[in-house]
């Protein structure tokens, strides 16, 4: 049993190092640096007002980042395309490789004028309860339906955030039903020559609180980013951006 746990890490810890994260986005605009750093704070505020300027701009010229209040996940750099050139370069990093591909099409839409890619459409609201309801069931679930038909995600996205919650579930889960099994109350001799009932199920057990203490963690966990998606979702869906998935 043991060791059928330490398998489980062991792919969680793959499915977590083997994907590189902050990949990042880049965008290159006419213009010079201050003039879009003026049209990028507009355009943050006006999404949700949740951020703020990092002086550790790593050698650009300006740097923004979300607060925790904040739904969206983005971490954006402007600076010069070269010394010699007044045109700038506009840089996106996002924990999902689906909000920094997000956030390209709507600076592209809003900035560039670019017509949405091809197949990409409008953005339809999603619904916090049914969110949260499916995560009650299973925080795999929740990811289901949030990743749906929404620019928060890549396919890579869902298949990451749904394996670390199915994993981390089974882990935590099956390691608190095995302890509550191994620590079920023995019958000694007397009991069998008394014929007294036995300890009863795991779930009779002292220690059964511990297995629905193991499936609160990773459901309050999701709740939270469940909270994050469905609110980041719907901000981008009251604007006319359309996106390819």
């Amino acid at each position: 049993m043991n060791r059928f746990f330490r398998k489980l890490a062991l792919c969680f810890l793959f499915c977590s190092v083997s994907f590189p994260l902050f990949a990042g986005e880049t965008v290159e605009i006419m213009g010079t640096p201050d003039d879009l750093n003026l049209r990028l704070t507009a355009l943050l505020s006006k999404m949700d007002p949740n951020f703020y300027g990092d002086d550790r701009t790593k050698g650009f010229l300006f740097r923004y980042r979300h607060t925790w209040k904040n739904p969206y996940d983005f971490d954006i750099y402007i600076g010069k395309v070269s010394k010699t050139s007044q045109d700038s370069i506009l840089r996106i990093e996002s924990a999902r490789s689906g909000q920094e591909r997000m956030w390209k099409q709507i600076i592209e839409q809003e900035f560039l004028r670019k017509p949405p890619a091809e197949f990409a459409v409008p953005l339809e609201r999603k619904y916090h309860v049914i969110s949260q309801g499916l995560n009650l069931i299973s925080p795999v679930a929740s990811v289901g339906y949030n990743s749906w038909n929404s620019p928060l995600y890549t396919n890579k996205d869902t298949l990451i955030s749904m394996a670390a919650y199915f994993l981390v579930d089974l882990i935590l889960v099956g390691g608190a039903y095995y302890y509550a099994e191994q620590n079920l109350p023995k019958k000694n001799i007397w009991s069998n020559m008394m014929n007294e009932k036995g300890p009863g199920t795991v779930w009779e057990s002292p220690n059964a609180i511990g297995i629905f203490t193991a499936l609160a963690v990773t459901r309050a966990v999701r709740a939270f980013d469940a909270w994050e998606d469905t609110s980041a979702h719907n901000k981008t869906a009251q604007f006319n951006w359309s996106f390819r998935f």
